[in-house]
């Protein structure tokens, strides 16, 4: 009997987190024993005390503040007793035969420290939810586009033709890991308040001696990135932390000269190419909301960086993370 705990963190996920739970409660499977865990990360909405009604044979864990994805998902660990444990995002849906397959994989291959699945948008189309590690070659769209003519690392083509994948990382939405692989790493990393933890979490695994895969088929339904979307303003504070992670990987996994230049061409890049003329235009078009967003964004990347230089640090106080509305 293989016992298999269920991770997910929400933050006022309501909607794609009942479709969610729901689906793990239609699961049918054999010889393996769910525990599902669910963490809200503060909501403080009121809707808490609804769900633990609705889901009674689920565990609900309220946390004190909402201090990050990585923190939400250590946070459930600490109350999981399963050998396996499998981190899940609220905005998917999964069945029986991924979920079987992954296990099968693990069982088979205890090489396999992350085991992920393919994901599916509501259109069918495929995520592909995979990369390489962050270097100077993946900065810039450019450079990457470039890159990826010449690299050897063509996965998701590679997922085109078989069945399974060896990236670099894979997404946080979906990761199957031993219990035991995960205490080895020291769990996820609390520094990242969101994104890049789930890279920093197989970088882990990987310089541990473990190996990532991705099972193309079959997929799970992954309605991506609708927590983070619901207010522009959320919106550009989350995409502002998609820069602000990678500058904290870059500080945790780099040193020396590489460590300089990977973070002055990521501040260059950011400031200068990737978001000034969008900037600009939402400056000029400021009653415009769509375009309004991505001033919002270069306003949050610049205030982090003039508190880094305050700071002389990378790194962010989680617990002082405060949500826009």
């Amino acid at each position: 009997m293989i016992k298999l705990s269920v991770i997910t963190v929400n933050y006022r996920g309501w909607q794609p987190l009942e479709s969610c739970l729901n689906s793990l409660l239609s699961l049918k499977l054999e010889n393996i024993e769910l525990e599902v865990i669910i963490v809200d990360n503060h909501s403080n909405d009121g809707k808490l005390d609804d769900f633990i009604e609705k889901f009674p044979n689920f565990t609900f864990i309220k946390s004190e503040g909402n201090y990050g994805f990585a923190y939400g998902n250590n946070l459930g660990v600490r109350h999981a007793s399963g050998d396996f444990l499998l981190f899940l995002n609220p905005d998917t849906v999964i069945s029986e035969k991924p979920l079987v397959s992954m296990l099968n994989l693990a069982q088979q291959e205890t090489k396999y420290s992350i085991i992920s699945s393919q994901q599916v948008d509501l259109n069918g189309n495929n995520e592909n939810p995979f990369g390489i590690f962050p270097s100077a070659w993946t900065i810039n769209s450019i450079i990457k586009a470039v890159y990826s003519l010449f690299s050897n690392k063509k996965l998701s083509k590679t997922c085109e033709k078989s069945q399974l994948v060896y990236p670099d990382w894979v997404s946080g939405s979906l990761i199957l890991i031993r219990r035991d692989h995960f205490d080895q790493i020291g769990g996820w990393d609390e520094d990242y308040w969101l994104y890049s933890e789930d890279t920093d979490l197989c970088k882990k695994v990987k310089e541990n001696g473990g190996t990532v895969v991705l099972q193309c088929h079959p997929a799970i339904t992954h309605q991506h990135g609708g927590t983070t979307r619901r207010t522009m303003r959320l919106t550009a504070y989350c995409k502002a932390m998609v820069i602000i992670s990678k500058h904290i990987y870059f500080r945790k996994h780099y040193s020396g000269l590489n460590h300089f230049f990977l973070q002055s061409f990521l501040i260059i890049n950011t400031l200068l190419f990737d978001n000034l003329i969008p900037a600009i235009l939402g400056l000029i078009l400021f009653p415009f909301g769509s375009v309004r967003k991505y001033l919002l964004i270069y306003l949050n990347l610049l205030k982090y960086y003039f508190s880094s230089l305050f700071k002389l640090s990378w790194y962010i106080d989680i617990k002082k993370v405060k949500l826009p509305e």
